[in-house]
C-alpha cells in the first residue's frame, strides 16, 4: 500500500516565516492522495445501530448521472471528499473523546473505549479511509485480533473481496498495523533498541508508535506525557519515530538497503505466487470475471422469475381450492384433537412406567421387613427357657454379666480385660433386642399401608388407560377420514397445478446450482484480483524505496529537520499571540535536538498549565505541518483532543484565560490548510468551540434527550449527576484529566 509518489519539496523554504500554497476550496481534493490515509466515516455497528460520525460530504447524485452507478450507488449517495477541519462538539460525556478512540482501534490499537454504553450497544467498528489505492473499508469486531478490509465504501461493500489482517503481533506482514505504514512507506523500518550500541537488537516500526504524532488525546494535552515523560523507552520510540517520518533515523541508508532488498525478495515471490494462481484459475474456471459477473446477474434474474412464477402458482392455487376453505378449517380442528389425544397416551403411559416402578420398590421393601421380622422372632439366640443340662426351667434368661455367661459362667472377655468388673451385658440386650423387632414391625406396618394406596392409584390409571387410547385411536382415525376428503375435493381443482409447480421447482434448482458454480469462479477471480493487488502493491513499494535511495543524498540532515520543526513552533505560539514570547530579553521559543519545547526559555513543564496546553498544539502542529508539506511519512491526518483544556474560563493563571487565544489556534489551523496544508485534515474534539469553528462544526452533542444527537450512541439517553459528575468524557480512561466545562 505503499506510494511510489515523489515526495513534495516544502512550501517553505527554511526561513523562520512558513509561506502557503494558493487556497483551494473547503474540501480536499478526492479521491487521489499521494501519501497516508484521509478518515471519511466511523461506523459503530450493533444491536440499536449503526452510529456513525461522517468526516466527509456525501451529496445526492444526479438522476441519470453515469458516476452515481459506482461507490455509494445503492444507497443514493455519491463518494464522499473529505472535510479539512472536522469539530466534534458538545458537552461532556456525551462520547467525543470515544469517537477517536475508535478510529485509532480500528487501525490496530488494543484498546477500545469499555463504557457500559458502548458494551450494551456496540459489537463492531467500521472505518472508511482514503489511501494512495483508493477508498477501502475497516471493520474490526469487539475485541477481535482480526480485522476486515473491503476495497470500496461502506454502502458497498463485497464480502466476497474481503482481506483478512491481523492485530497481533504489529510486525507481521499480514497485520493492520503495516497495512497502515504501508500507507507511507514505513511498513517494514526497523528502530534500534539502542541507538548508540552497533549491536543493538531492533523493533519494528508499528502503527502504534506512529499514532503517538497524530493523536492527541486529553491525558496529553498539557502534559509531560507529550513525550512520555518518565518512560525511557516511550520517550526514546517517539523520537524516533519523528526520525523515521522525516527519513533521518540512525543507519537509515543501511536500513533502506535492507528493506530494498527484502522489497526485492518480497516482489519475486509474489510474482511467481500470481504465476501459480492464474494458471490455477485458467485451468478451473476458463471463463473470464466479466463472462462470470454477466451470468450470475441473468442467474439471479432467472431465479426472481420463477419465485414470482411460483407465488403467482400458489395463489391460483387458493383461489381453486377455496370452496374447501370450511373442510380445511375442521381437518385442522381434528388434527389438533387428535394430537391431543395421542400427547394423553403418550402421558398415561409415562405416569405408569414411573409408578409401576415405585410400586415394585414398596413390594420389595415390604419382603424384606417381612423377613427381618421373621427371623428376629424364629432365631434369637438369647431366648434359652430351658437348662440343657438338666432340661429345668430357667427363672430368667440368660445373659451376660461382666462379660461372664450366667448360664455356664464362662467368662468371654480378653485376658487383658479379665481383671475389670465392669458389667458389659445386663439383661437390658434382651430389652433392646425386643425394640428392634418392635421398630422393624412398625416399618412393615407404614410399608404395607403405602403399597396399598400406591396400588389402588396404579390400578386406577392403568383402567383408565384402555378408554384413552381408543378415544385417541377415534381421532386420528377421524382426521385421517377429513384429510382423505379434503384430499378428494380438491384433487381435481388442483391437479392442473401439479406439473406446473415440478416444472417451476426444477427450474429453481437447476438455477441455484449454476449460481453455486457461478459463485465459485466468482470467488477464484476474486483471490486472483487480490493477489494481482498485492503483486502491484509490492512494485510499487518496491519503486518507492529504490527512489528514496537516490534521493537520500539531497534529504535534509537530522540538524536540519529539528530547525524546521523548531521555526514552525516559533512562528505558531507567536501567531496565536502566547502571552510574552517576544518579550524582550526572553529567548525565542524552540525545539531541542530531543524534540523537547521550550517556551521563554524555559523548558514546557515550568509553564502555567493553560501554557502547557498551548505549548502541547504548536509542538503537535509543527511536526504535522513541516511533515506534510515536505513529503515526509507522515498519515496525513491529526486528532485532538479537547484543545481548551485549562484556557479561557478554565485557565488558573489570567494569562490563558483571553478566548482570543482559543480562536488564535483555530485560525491558524483553518488559514493553514486553505494553503500549505491543502489536502490534509484535522479532526478536533471540543466542547465548546468558538465562533470561527461554527462552520466546521460536523456533529454537536447536547445530552439532551429532547435535544438529538444525545450522544454517540444515539438510544442511551439516561443520565445520573452521580455516574459523571466530575469525570472525563463518557470513554476516556480514569487516567485522563476531565474535558473543560462547558
Amino acid at each position: 500500500m505503499s506510494s511510489d509518489v515523489t515526495p513534495t519539496p516544502s512550501s517553505q523554504d527554511h526561513d523562520d516565516t512558513p509561506t502557503g500554497a494558493s487556497p483551494t476550496g473547503s474540501v480536499s481534493a478526492l479521491p487521489g492522495i499521494d501519501r497516508g490515509l484521509r478518515i471519511r466515516r466511523l461506523l459503530l455497528l450493533g444491536p440499536g445501530g449503526p452510529f456513525n460520525v461522517d468526516f466527509a460530504e456525501y451529496p445526492e447524485p444526479v438522476a441519470g448521472d453515469a458516476e452515481s452507478e459506482g461507490d455509494g450507488a445503492e444507497t443514493g449517495r455519491m463518494p464522499a471528499e473529505v472535510w479539512p477541519l472536522s469539530v466534534i462538539a458538545g458537552r461532556t460525556n456525551t462520547g467525543k473523546t470515544s469517537i477517536l478512540r475508535f478510529i485509532e482501534y480500528v487501525l490496530g490499537a488494543k484498546d477500545f473505549p469499555s463504557h457500559r454504553e458502548v458494551l450494551r450497544q456496540v459489537r463492531s467498528a467500521v472505518l472508511e479511509v482514503h489511501t494512495p489505492d483508493g477508498l477501502f473499508t475497516i471493520e474490526r469486531a469487539l475485541e477481535a485480533n482480526r480485522v476486515h478490509v473491503y476495497p470500496g465504501g461502506y454502502d458497498s461493500i463485497d464480502p466476497l473481496s474481503a482481506t483478512s489482517l491481523i492485530v497481533e503481533p504489529t510486525s507481521d506482514p499480514e497485520s493492520i498495523s503495516q497495512f497502515v505504514l504501508s500507507t507511507v512507506g514505513l511498513q517494514d523500518v526497523d528502530l534500534k533498541e539502542a541507538p548508540t550500541q552497533d549491536e543493538s537488537g531492533v523493533d519494528r516500526l508499528s502503527f502504534r508508535d506512529l499514532i503517538w504524532t497524530c493523536l492527541y488525546l486529553n491525558e496529553r494535552v498539557g502534559s509531560q506525557q507529550l513525550l512520555h515523560a518518565g518512560n525511557v523507552m516511550k520517550n526514546l520510540k517517539i523520537r524516533q519515530v519523528v526520525d523515521a517520518i522525516f527519513g533521518v533515523h540512525d543507519n537509515e541508508r543501511a536500513d533502506l538497503a535492507r528493506r530494498v532488498k527484502d522489497a526485492a525478495a518480497n516482489l519475486e515471490a509474489q510474482r511467481r505466487a500470481l504465476e501459480h494462481l492464474t494458471e490455477f484459475v485458467s485451468q478451473q474456471e476458463p471463463k473470464n470475471a466479466e463472462q462470470l459477473a454477466v451470468e450470475a446477474r441473468e442467474l439471479g434474474f432467472e431465479l426472481d422469475q420463477v419465485v414470482d412464477q411460483i407465488n403467482e402458482l400458489e395463489a391460483r392455487e387458493r383461489a381453486a381450492s377455496n370452496f374447501a376453505s370450511e373442510m380445511r378449517a375442521f381437518r385442522a380442528t381434528l388434527a389438533t384433537r387428535a394430537t391431543r389425544s395421542t400427547a394423553r397416551v403418550r402421558d398415561r403411559v409415562s405416569q405408569l412406567d414411573r409408578f409401576g416402578s415405585l410400586r415394585a420398590q414398596y413390594a420389595d421393601d415390604i419382603r424384606k421387613l417381612t423377613m427381618l421380622v421373621e427371623a428376629e422372632n424364629l432365631f434369637d439366640q438369647l431366648s434359652v427357657t430351658v437348662c440343657p443340662a438338666c432340661f429345668s426351667n430357667l427363672t430368667e434368661a440368660p445373659y451376660l454379666a461382666g462379660g461372664v455367661c450366667s448360664l455356664c459362667h464362662t467368662d468371654t472377655r480378653p485376658a487383658t480385660a479379665k481383671g475389670d468388673d465392669t458389667a458389659s451385658g445386663t439383661p437390658t440386650a434382651a430389652a433392646a433386642q425386643v425394640g428392634s423387632v418392635a421398630t422393624a414391625a412398625k416399618e412393615l406396618r407404614a410399608a404395607k399401608r403405602r403399597y396399598k394406596e400406591l396400588d389402588e392409584y396404579w390400578r386406577r390409571l392403568s383402567g383408565e388407560l384402555a378408554a384413552l387410547r381408543e378415544i385417541a385411536e377415534a381421532d386420528v382415525a377421524a382426521e385421517a377420514d377429513a384429510a382423505a376428503r379434503l384430499d378428494a375435493a380438491t384433487k381435481d381443482a388442483l391437479s392442473p397445478f401439479i406439473a406446473e409447480r415440478t416444472e417451476l421447482g426444477r427450474r429453481r434448482q437447476a438455477a441455484l446450482v449454476q449460481r453455486s458454480q457461478v459463485s465459485q469462479g466468482i470467488k477464484l477471480h476474486t483471490g486472483l484480483e487480490a493477489r494481482q493487488t498485492t503483486y502491484v502493491r509490492a512494485d510499487k513499494h518496491l519503486g518507492a524505496l529504490r527512489k528514496q535511495q537516490r534521493d537520500a543524498k539531497h534529504r535534509p540532515d537530522r540538524d536540519r529537520v529539528i530547525s524546521d520543526i523548531s521555526a514552525r513552533y516559533r512562528f505558531i505560539l507567536e501567531t496565536i499571540q502566547y502571552p510574552k514570547v517576544n518579550e524582550v530579553g526572553t529567548l525565542p521559543p524552540y525545539i531541542d535536538s530531543n524534540l523537547v519545547p521550550y517556551v521563554r526559555g524555559q523548558h514546557f513543564k515550568e509553564a502555567s498549565s493553560g501554557g502547557q496546553v498551548l505549548v502541547t498544539l504548536a509542538w503537535a502542529l509543527a511536526i504535522f505541518e513541516v511533515a506534510y508539506e515536505t513529503g515526509a511519512a507522515h498519515p496525513g491526518v491529526l486528532m485532538i483532543d479537547t484543545p481548551q483544556k485549562n484556557l479561557g474560563g478554565q485557565a488558573d493563571d489570567t494569562e490563558f484565560a483571553d478566548i482570543h487565544l482559543v480562536e488564535g489556534i483555530y485560525d491558524h489551523v483553518l488559514q493553514w490548510l486553505d494553503n500549505a496544508g491543502s489536502g490534509a485534515q484535522v479532526i478536533i474534539v471540543d466542547n465548546t468551540p468558538p465562533a470561527n469553528a461554527d462552520d466546521h462544526i460536523r456533529v454537536r452533542y447536547t445530552r439532551d434527550p429532547n435535544k438529538p444527537p444525545f450522544g454517540l450512541i444515539a438510544n442511551e439517553v439516561g443520565y445520573s449527576d452521580e455516574a459523571h459528575d466530575g469525570t472525563p468524557d463518557a470513554t476516556v480512561d480514569s487516567s485522563a484529566e476531565p474535558e473543560a466545562a462547558p
